[in-house]
């Protein structure tokens, strides 16, 4: 987080990373720890490799604790304990999460911040639903908000007061009559009753032409412990509320101790009712001071056809929408912020998490209403740029990060990482405690090449909770989103990972990415469809494609098509230059101007793809025969279509390429030179295309596991293979003399040598560490959960006597094992050989004669945590050695 450290050199940098490169973690509160435990939890941090933390109460902490005397006391004790050990502290600005409520105590006392939403209801202008004294009679009833449904019992308690929500103050906003176009006629109405459930609105029907009544009435939720964002006073109390003491517990703990505050999904409602109709999907935030400045043929267009006006219309009132919403509580808090001298960051409501398309993280919701989807305007909010990311499957999360990071003069992002048990079939708070080591370093390094700076861990434990109990499973932190990192077995495996990710993120600091290609951010589109419309589906193929052909490109937004400049055929914007514009379904554009710079972008030399619909009039005065070269339109276009179209398409030089697998990649120019990182996630070795077009290249390798730089021989045919789970960081220029090195020769290399492989299927103990210091006999063609220990999750030793066979001076042993869970260190005389946390494990035995062996060997932390719950696997996860070791005569050449 903090970038104002020592000016150090790039290889110094790369060694020792600062803290805003390395990876960072949640530290869950599930009760207030004393002064022992935090001393104890913070020493297991650093000594893991994390650089930054940020204390969060979680549901289990009873909210009267939340900013009690005690909590800020071991705050500040915390605060100033992470400082003498050189850990960075954030502030996590909520209790739980959804930023704004404080765990109530916003608006307490303050019931006119409470959040107060608007509802409609339609009836017929004519027929059984009138009176007969011409009054139609339409009711708003039933409310429910799905999102707290979906998150059970226990998240309806936190919100609520009294575990429901009880609405009031009901207000009559206004009524129509209306047909299907755009004639619109005000009709009287009137609040006939209401009480916590609903009310029931009266409408003069009598000698009305239009068949349409559709009435809107605002309430406030009595109940609900969440603001309303579209009231700056709300903000302003949350700061006072809840900023201000953690503030100054951290700064009673040292000045510049904590250095921000982080900011978690500020939720505006999803709220269904019986009544509900039309296109926009939940309730809406009001306000009514908003409400003032609204047409009521505005509110229309929102859930219904108004006719040709309706997309301009419901264009404006979104943006008018997200634009006070983002000032009200953003910008408050940032001027909080500022005049306090911390750095101001946090994630939206991210309709995409874990997902490329932009509603296929949270389908069920439409987020039109939310303080998100307008990613680009919020995020001129924040000083440093942070996302939220799903599970362990590639995304867009950094990608979109780092692109609204540099339309707002910045770069880069912190990437939030948590784990639900979607992935693995299970519900999303039993999380993932059979999470790997190998799964999270891919996921990490990912995110990195894609744009994250800072890697943001979901989460570290106080405790590990309890048995499981069917009747408060939910409640337990034990399944909290799991894993908790410091409860994994492989825990004491992290710093090797952590170090690396955080070199990664130094390396790529460097230099300026090569990114050809602008991806529009359909915004228009997104505001004028509700559910999961074609623009933000197409969007997801042509991200996702790109990235996986390790094609660089940037999202752009449609006021960075509006501020940029056209040089020498490509579109250049405050955050990089194009020299190709995709549209994905964008068939509608904010302004006039975004149209006339894709034709001035045109006319000039650059280069438009377009999938789906096109916007109105964007071949306007543009020759056909410069349309016909210049524009490519996929106007049937599907995701194997654009994958295609994206794998026909030129790269640039340099680029990298890896074959038969996704190419996730960065490439940048660095001074004279060019900085290369390239990642093979695959589970076999991967060829590594690299195109320079210059013979005379000098390169080193930057070496993310060591900190080491060293010279690195090109092939000549620019082919490098990566091992599976491999990475590697090259520095490349067109001049050796300018740096004064050598190209340096070949590494040694070693192959199998015609020697039968020795396979080591017997003779092997095993003792369960944690569990008593005998060894058993054991075999090695299943894991240890077959053979008596189903529930251990901790490290178990495996060893052996082994006499190794001699071989020439020029040929050595190999240990391989080719099926072992999870991670393995080896031990060879009571010295460590080294650990395998990824990838192939292979330990090279530097020996002759008789050694014995010890593989220490750390599953992870499933078996013991899903035991007697509905979650566990059957048959329990595999643990240890699943397969016989063998020993592979390898020689040099």
């Amino acid at each position: 987080m903090n970038t104002s450290g020592p000016v150090t050199s790039p290889s110094s940098r790369f060694a020792i990373p600062g803290a805003e490169f390395r990876p960072a973690a949640f530290w869950f509160w599930n009760r207030i720890p004393g002064e022992d435990e935090i001393r104890h939890g913070l020493a297991e941090m650093k000594k893991a490799g994390l650089g930054t933390f940020m204390i969060q109460a979680r549901l289990s902490l009873p909210r009267r604790d939340y900013l009690s005397p005690a909590y800020l006391d071991a705050c500040r004790y915390a605060f100033a304990e992470a400082a003498k050990i050189g850990l960075e502290a954030v502030i996590y600005d909520e209790y739980a999460w959804m930023s704004g409520h404080g765990g109530g105590r916003t608006v307490a006392g303050a019931d006119h911040l409470r959040e107060r939403h608007l509802f409609w209801a339609r009836g017929e202008a004519e027929g059984a639903g009138v009176g007969s004294d011409g009054q139609l009679e339409l009711t708003v009833s039933g409310i429910r908000s799905g999102f707290l449904d979906f998150l059970g019992e226990a998240a309806c308690d936190w919100i609520y007061e009294g575990g429901e929500a009880r609405w009031d103050d009901w207000t009559l906003v206004s009524a129509l009559a209306h047909g299907d176009g755009a004639n619109t006629v005000p009709v009287e109405a009137k609040i006939l009753a209401a009480d916590a459930s609903g009310c029931r609105i009266a409408v003069d029907a009598g000698d009305l032409t239009c068949p349409m009544v559709t009435v809107f009435v605002s309430a406030r939720c009595a109940s609900s412990r969440m603001i309303n964002y579209l009231l700056p006073e709300a903000a302003q109390r949350f700061a006072e509320t809840v900023y201000a003491p953690l503030a100054e517990a951290a700064e009673a703990a040292g000045p510049g101790i904590a250095r921000a505050f982080f900011f978690d999904h500020p939720y505006a409602g999803f709220y269904g009712w019986h009544e509900h109709c039309g296109e926009l999907g939940h309730s809406l935030l009001w306000s009514d001071d908003f409400g003032r400045s609204v047409a009521p043929g505005d509110l229309l267009a929102l859930v219904g056809c108004v006719g040709l006006e309706t997309a301009r219309r419901r264009l404006a009132f979104f943006a008018d929408h997200a634009r006070r919403m983002h000032e009200a509580f953003f910008g408050t808090l940032r001027r909080w912020c500022d005049e306090r001298g911390f750095d101001f960051t946090g994630h939206e409501l991210l309709s995409h998490v874990g997902q490329w398309g932009l509603r296929g993280g949270l389908g069920a919701l439409d987020p039109r209403g939310m303080p998100g989807v307008d990613h680009f305007g919020l995020d001129a909010f924040r000083t440093v740029t942070a996302v939220d990311a799903a599970d362990y499957g590639s995304q867009l999360a950094a990608k979109l990060g780092d692109s609204v990071a540099r339309s707002n003069g910045r770069s880069r992002c912190i990437v939030e990482q948590y784990s639900t048990g979607r992935e693995m079939a299970r519900p999303g708070l039993a999380g993932q405690w059979d999470l790997t080591i190998e799964r999270l370093r891919a996921q990490a390094i990912r995110h990195t090449l894609l744009g994250a700076r800072q890697f943001l861990f979901h989460a570290v434990y106080l405790d590990d909770g309890r048995p499981y109990s069917a009747n408060d499973w939910r409640a337990n932190p034990r399944f909290d989103f799991p894993p908790g990192l410091n409860f994994q077995p492989w825990w004491e495996d992290l710093p090797e990972v952590f170090d690396e990710v955080a070199r990664l993120s130094a390396f790529v600091e460097e230099g300026e990415p090569l990114r050809p290609v602008a991806l529009l951010y359909p915004l228009a589109a997104l505001w004028q469809e509700g559910g999961d419309p074609p623009s933000a589906e197409h969007f997801g193929w042509w991200a996702e494609a790109l990235a996986r052909a390790g094609i660089g490109y940037d999202v752009l937004d449609e006021r960075d098509l509006e501020r940029g400049t056209v040089v020498d055929g490509d579109l250049v914007t405050p955050g990089g230059r194009y020299g190709m514009v995709i549209l994905p379904d964008a068939h509608i554009l904010s302004a006039a101007a975004t149209i006339e710079r894709l034709r001035t972008f045109l006319r000039e030399g650059g280069r438009l793809f377009a999938s789906g619909r096109l916007p109105d009039g964007l071949s306007n005065g543009l020759p056909n025969a410069l349309v016909e070269t210049s524009v490519r339109h996929l106007p049937a276009a599907d995701q194997t279509a654009v994958e295609g179209f994206v794998r026909s398409l030129d790269r640039p030089c340099p680029s990298l390429h890896l074959e038969a697998a996704p190419a996730w990649n960065v490439v940048a120019r660095h001074g004279t030179g060019w900085r290369l990182a390239a990642f093979n996630e695959a589970a076999e070795p991967r060829m590594l295309q690299l195109k320079l077009g210059n013979d005379a290249m000098l390169a080193e390798l930057w070496n993310p596991r060591s900190g080491t730089v060293s010279p690195f021989p090109l092939p000549p045919d620019e082919r490098i293979e990566l091992p599976a789970q491999g990475l590697i960081c090259l520095e490349i220029h067109p001049d050796a003399r300018q740096r004064g090195a050598r190209p340096g020769e070949r590494p040694r290399a070693w192959t199998p040598a015609l020697i039968t492989p020795i396979e080591l299927a017997s003779g092997w103990e095993f003792r369960a560490v944690g569990a008593g210091d005998r060894f058993v006999p054991i075999s090695v063609t299943a894991g240890w959960e077959r053979q008596g220990f189903p529930n251990h999750s901790c490290a178990g030793i495996y060893r052996r006597r082994i006499t190794l066979p001699r071989l020439k001076p020029d040929q050595r042993w190999d240990l391989v094992l080719d099926r072992v869970a999870e991670t393995v260190e080896c031990r060879v005389d009571g010295h460590s050989i080294g650990r395998r946390l990824f990838g192939e494990k292979r330990f090279a035995l530097e020996t002759s004669g008789e050694i014995l062996v010890e593989l220490h060997v750390r599953n992870t932390g499933a078996n013991r945590y899903y035991a007697d719950t509905p979650f566990a696997a059957d048959p329990p996860t595999p643990s240890g050695l699943l397969g016989p070791p063998r020993l592979v005569a390898m020689e040099s050449r």
